[in-house]
This record gives structure tokens, C-alpha cells and sequence, in this order.
């Protein structure tokens, strides 16, 4: 596996991989890679001749609270950095991208994506550096010249966001949603995952619970019953409902009733913890 730090390093090896006629993927995270990263990849592998996975884990604390950015960046280098390469040569990545946040943003003019719904753009600007985090996918796509992307279903905002984003600056990337991979409990593998107490464990399996038995009804009653529904039983287990939208599963616009297929999009706390998940739901 080659590792790659450097932005410009990177912008000529993908360079040569297009000269010899290679196929790219490119699967972005932000590290702490787990089970559900690895499914990306293994998508990717089935459909490109050149994975690359990209890191950039102190995309927050960089530009949120840049006192901290030295010192998160060394956490993750002593903590998660040697598990997450050896995740990705045990799955055969080609390439591992760590690119630094001063070497990614030369470019600093301003973005903004056209024809959001208003549920996906109030998603968009909930996110602290949501320019920021427009602009790092969009120099991304420049620096690696992917043929493809692989997104997850677990982040559906984001990956609809990302995908708006390819075909707003009409970029020849195939974009493939790759579907949520669960733990043996039920639970959508997260890197979150792992600041949950065993009781907020156990609690937090009702999501999938709820959502799963939602999945089973024969008829639907209003989007507000459905709504007030996962809420209660999802509280009983005591987790705090940020939000439950629910959505066409094609455009993400929020449903005013249930006539279609759609989705329910859900972000829970569980302490301080917070999980997403969702379900696509053929009715």
C-alpha cells in the first residue's frame, strides 16, 4: 500500500494511474476506521483498478478550535493512526491519503450548492465548517480525479450532499450508496460507537429496533403518528430524538404522507453520544 501525505505527491500519481488507463475510486473518511469504512472499500475494489482512501480527521478541529489542532492531530497519529493503516493494507487499499488541512485549502473561494432540499441544506449548515467541508470534498475530487466515489448509507445527508456537489460542478465521478453495515447487536457501525457505555449500548440497540419494526407495518398511518411513534419507544429506552425525518428515498425532500418509497432518517443521543441511522422502506 502506498501512503501519500502530500497534496501535489498525490495530484501527479493519480496522474499517472489516468495516463495508464487505471479506473480510481476514492473512499473519504475522517479515520478511526472501522467495519463500515471497510465495506466501502470492498465495493470499491469490485468496480476500480486503484482505491484510494482518504483521512482527514482533524478537519474540525483545525478550523472549530484551531488552539486544539496540534493536539488532536497527535492523538490521532499515537492512537488510531497504526490500526487504521493496518485496516486498510488487511483490505487491500492502494493508496492511504493523509493529506494536511494547510496543504488541502489553497483554494478559498466561497460554495454553495444549488437545489437543496430544505431539510438536507438545514443538515448542511448544522455542521460547524460547513464551507470548509464543502470546499475539502470538492479539492479532493481535483487532487485524486476519482472515476468513482463509494458512500455510506448511515450518513445519507452527507452522501446526498456529496453527490449534489459532483453533479453541480458536473464531474465525471459515478457515485455508488453502499448500504448500512451493523453490528452482531443491531447497531450501525460508527466510530461513536465506542464512547457508549454498556447501558447506553443496550439502549441504543432500540433505533434499529424501532426502525426495523416500522419497516414491518402493513399500512402507515400520518407522517406525525409515525414520528411520535419512534420518538416514545426510542425514549423508553433513554435516548433524546434530535430528529426523525422522514423522506422521499430518491430526493430527500420530507414527505407531507406516506405514497412512496421513503426513508426514515434519525440522529439520537444517548448521553453526549449521538447516532444516526436510517431505513429505506419500500410501503
Amino acid at each position: 500500500m502506498k501512503i501519500i501525505k502530500s497534496t501535489e505527491e498525490m495530484r501527479e500519481y493519480s496522474l499517472q494511474l489516468k495516463q495508464a488507463g487505471k479506473i480510481i475510486g476514492l473512499i473519504d473518511t475522517e479515520g478511526e476506521l472501522h467495519d463500515g469504512h471497510m465495506s466501502l472499500v470492498k465495493i470499491a475494489k469490485e468496480n476500480v483498478d486503484v482505491v484510494v482512501l482518504n483521512i482527514l480527521h482533524t478537519i474540525d478541529y483545525c478550523y472549530c478550535f484551531p488552539e486544539e489542532y496540534e493536539t488532536q492531530l497527535k492523538i490521532y497519529e499515537q492512537d488510531f493512526l497504526e490500526k487504521d493503516v493496518g485496516l486498510c493494507k488487511l483490505n487491500n487499499v492502494d493508496v492511504l491519503f493523509l493529506p494536511s488541512m494547510d496543504d488541502l485549502f489553497l483554494d478559498i473561494s466561497d460554495i454553495h450548492l444549488n437545489m437543496l432540499p430544505p431539510n438536507v441544506q438545514d443538515f448542511l449548515y448544522s455542521l460547524p465548517i460547513h464551507t470548509k467541508f464543502i470546499l475539502a470534498a470538492k479539492e479532493l475530487y481535483s487532487i485524486i480525479s476519482p472515476d468513482m466515489t463509494v458512500l455510506g448509507q448511515k450518513d445519507i445527508y452527507l452522501a446526498f450532499i456529496f453527490k449534489s456537489l459532483i453533479k453541480q460542478l458536473d464531474l465525471p465521478i459515478k457515485v455508488i450508496i453502499a448500504p448500512i453495515i451493523r453490528d452482531s447487536d443491531g447497531l450501525a457501525s460508527s466510530s461513536r460507537n465506542r464512547f457508549l457505555t454498556p447501558s447506553d449500548r443496550q439502549d441504543a440497540t432500540s433505533i434499529y429496533q424501532t426502525l426495523h419494526e416500522v419497516s414491518r407495518w402493513s399500512t402507515y398511518p400520518s407522517i406525525a403518528e409515525i414520528k411520535e411513534h419512534i420518538t416514545n419507544r426510542i425514549n423508553m429506552h433513554n435516548g433524546k430524538v434530535n430528529y426523525v425525518d422522514i423522506c422521499c428515498a430518491e430526493t430527500l425532500e420530507e414527505l407531507d404522507s406516506i405514497n412512496k418509497k421513503f426513508i426514515i432518517i434519525i440522529r439520537v443521543f444517548f448521553g453526549n453520544i449521538f447516532l444516526d441511522d436510517n431505513i429505506i422502506i419500500e410501503p
